[in-house]
């Protein structure tokens, strides 16, 4: 199958500095050997290892009970209270909120190589239905929630069997758990989304029983994870092993065809050379490319456990997404929100704890009293601090007549409490989250207020949905550059519209061209140069209630825009009967002409076509005056054609007689010249001659009579065609008549009246 351009011109390696360009993954080190696929792991992990114990400590800040203290405070402060106010998962609900609701749609358009939008909007659909298999907006969610947490989650895109019982296959998007112990990049890449990397590694933890199926040779050792310590949770019995995806490239040879079309220089562009050259398509250039494939190899600690594989993809199929992404002196950075929210969470533990500790530590208020006035209240005295006693009896004191007084209690440190509330406004506005954010208006501000502060605080949590665009996007690129590769035979797959309807589509189908001759291939998804993109908006419910909601606001300025529109205001209402209702709305509108006529689809414009000319059909019919007046004019000429018949069958019997008679004189000649023998010979000669005359008279007469037969014949023929035509007529008429009858006069005729 011929492959054609991506669209860039592929660049070439700069010999003088040794580098290579970005779109140039042509090198390759030595991946035969076990050892040197174990140095690139280790130099993957220690690349990335800082941030990666960064990430760590982040979701331990998160997850871990405890977790918001440092060690320090565990082992100076065993006996104190240690009280957690989380202020930071509420921040990371929110950001990952905003990420989920959004709808990150991936489109692909048309670029060049004879691309076209129809097949656009198949690969569009195609990869909405691959997303929806795969579960992708769930994928996408867990994903955000840990780039937003710790700055780095990652997915991967596979391809495997659609069953068991098929040798179809279908493209699917996988969640890779923890990937901050499993997924390691090229040091070198540095794209956000990693597409620059010429290798990668995903760490799979095997459980003993299931690495001992599948491998039986192997050794059993685990592949290094990069972890400093033992994790917080227990970890299950398993056996981590290594994939090893690397970029294989080699050189390849296009050649542009007169007809714009490019083509690989391959055994089968060899036999269809000659046949493009007979119907005049000639070679105009050629030139050399990198193509790349993506292979896969397993292995252990000790040794491989395959052989390496081809994919379907021409780059790593494991896509990143990063939380605050930067290059800084060659080397990867990022982080999400946890990392910059640390400090201030726990100084605001800290102060909160100490603030309880001191409140319950401190003195409780006294009362004042001599020792007559509390003998006998001892008890009771002794625990003012617990019991809830509404009242407090004293002795009286003739010494003392005064009652016993009560001084106040130690006063908490007051400044616990301003560090407190300090962490906590610090804490939001790092996380770039005001009140408004937050969903309180504590000030009773202005709706215009509230926006000012929500885009505030969306300046320093957009970030983060620019990261899943870009990691979202890959994910589209890569889908779309596996789908000729993987979609390559004949089949009707299934596509999901924008909104979540499904359909059917033939893909490489081939048809013949009418109009050519030639065979075509329909949804040809290996031919053309097509982009991909992708743009977070608003979900499609959303979408939905804000056209419901602008279309009725410029009705109310245009009232007729609810007759031109009100199919789409209709789609857009989310309830049951809404789409049924549309549907006859639309159907109106088509009747009325009020949609134009490139806006209608196939079917609408088959349905219109057949109605027109039914209606044309009804208008041809003619009425039933018209039918008898036609009528009575044909049997008038059927009348007079047949008086014409009739005279000249009267002609031609009086022809009959003429030449019977004819006849009968030359028998009675031929007699007579018997009789003549004693005649002279010139006599005999000139009766001859006579009769020859006569002969050749007769013989004229009839073929005239002949000619009158067959006219005669026609005559008749046409008319008994007028005959059956004035009974036709007949009948029509009598239909039409019976059509204009009552029910009442028909019953007469029916009965014989």
């Amino acid at each position: 199958m011929a492959e054609y351009e991506n669209g860039k011109e592929e660049k070439e390696e700069d010999q003088e500095s040794g580098q290579y360009t970005e779109d140039d993954l042509s090198y390759k080190a030595d991946y035969d050997e076990h050892q040197d696929v174990i140095n690139l792991l280790s130099s993957c992990q220690e690349a990335d290892h800082d941030n990666r114990e960064n990430a760590r400590e982040s979701h331990l800040f998160i997850d871990k009970r405890d977790g918001q203290w440092e060690p320090m405070f565990w082992n100076s402060n065993a006996n104190r209270p240690r009280y957690q106010f989380d202020s930071v998962n509420p921040i990371i609900d929110q950001i990952s909120s905003g990420i989920e609701d959004a709808d990150y749609d991936i489109r692909v358009s048309p670029a060049g190589g004879n691309a076209t939008k129809d097949v656009a909007a198949t690969y569009d659909g195609i990869i909405r239905n691959i997303e929806n298999l795969s579960n992708a907006k769930q994928i996408y969610s867990q994903a955000a929630r840990g780039m937003v947490t710790g700055g780095f989650d990652a997915w991967r895109v596979c391809h495997k069997y659609a069953d068991d019982n098929s040798f179809d296959q279908d493209i699917m998007i996988e969640k890779i758990s923890n990937p901050l112990d499993r997924v390691w990049f090229d040091p070198a890449a540095e794209k956000q989304d990693k597409s620059d990397s010429r290798y990668a590694f995903v760490l799979h933890p095997v459980a003993v029983d299931e690495y001992e199926s599948r491998w039986p040779e192997g050794s059993g050792e685990s592949v290094s994870d990069d972890r400093d310590g033992d994790a917080y949770f227990d970890k299950a019995e398993v056996i981590v092993v290594g994939e090893f995806l690397y970029v294989e490239s080699e050189d390849r040879e296009l050649v542009l065809m007169s007809n714009g079309q490019t083509h690989e220089v391959s055994d089968d562009f060899d036999k269809i050379k000659d046949d493009l050259e007979a119907i005049g398509v000639t070679e105009v250039k050629r030139r050399k490319r990198k193509m790349h494939k993506v292979c896969s190899r397993f292995f252990d600690g000790k040794d491989w456990l395959e052989d390496d594989r081809d994919t379907v993809f021409n780059r790593i199929p494991v896509v990143p997404v990063y939380g605050n992404f930067k290059i800084f002196e060659n080397k990867t950075i990022y982080w999400g929100v946890v990392e910059k929210l640390l400090d201030p969470q726990r100084v605001l533990n800290y102060a909160m704890s100490r603030e309880i500790e001191e409140g319950a530590l401190a003195p409780r208020a006294k009362y004042w009293m001599t020792p007559a006035q509390g003998l006998g209240h001892e008890d009771q005295l002794r625990t003012l601090n617990t019991n809830n006693d509404p009242v407090q009896f004293f002795n009286a004191d003739p010494e003392f007549p005064s009652v016993p007084q009560q001084n106040g209690g130690a006063q908490i440190n007051a400044g616990l409490r301003t560090v407190a509330q300090a962490m906590q406004g610090m804490i939001n506005a790092t996380a770039g989250m005001f009140a408004a954010n937050m969903g309180d208006n504590p000030n009773a501000q202005s709706g215009v207020a509230i926006r000012q502060l929500q885009d505030k605080g969306d300046n320093g949590t957009l970030k983060y949905s620019r990261s899943m665009e870009i990691a979202i996007q890959a994910t589209g690129q890569l889908i779309k550059d596996a789908i000729p590769k993987v979609y390559d035979t004949e089949r009707t797959i299934r596509v999901l519209k924008e909104d979540e309807s499904y359909d059917m589509a033939d893909i490489n189908q081939k048809v013949v061209d009418n109009a050519t001759g030639e065979i075509v291939v329909i949804n040809d998804l290996s031919v053309g140069v097509y982009d991909v993109v992708c743009k977070a908006g608003p979900s499609y419910k959303n979408r939905q209630q804000e056209t419901v909601e602008a279309i009725t606001n410029l009705a109310q300025i245009d009232p007729s825009l609810m007759q031109i529109a009100g199919d789409l205001l209709l789609q857009s209402v989310a309830t049951p009967a809404a789409g049924q209702i549309a549907e006859r709305k639309r159907a109106q509108m088509i009747q009325q002409g009020l949609i134009p006529m490139k806006q209608l689809t196939e079917e609408e414009m088959a349905e219109m076509q057949q109605q027109q000319m039914q209606a044309q059909g009804q208008q041809q019919q003619p009425d039933a005056a018209m039918v008898l007046a036609q009528a009575e004019g044909m049997k008038a000429q059927a009348e007079m054609l047949k008086a014409q018949v009739d005279q000249a069958k009267l002609q031609n019997d009086q022809m009959k007689l003429q030449i019977e008679a004819q006849k009968l004189q030359l028998e009675q000649a031929k007699i007579e010249t018997q009789a003549m023998d004693s005649q002279s010979s010139a006599q005999i000669d000139g009766f001859n001659a006579e009769t020859k005359r006569i002969d050749s008279q007769i013989k004229a007469q009839q073929a005239g009579a002949t000619i009158d037969r067959t006219q005669i014949q026609a005559f008749g023929d046409e008319l008994d065609n007028q005959a059956k035509m004035n009974d036709m007529m007949d009948e029509q008429r009598r239909k039409a008549q019976l059509g204009m009858m009552s029910p009442e006069d028909l019953m007469r005729i029916a009965n014989g009246g």
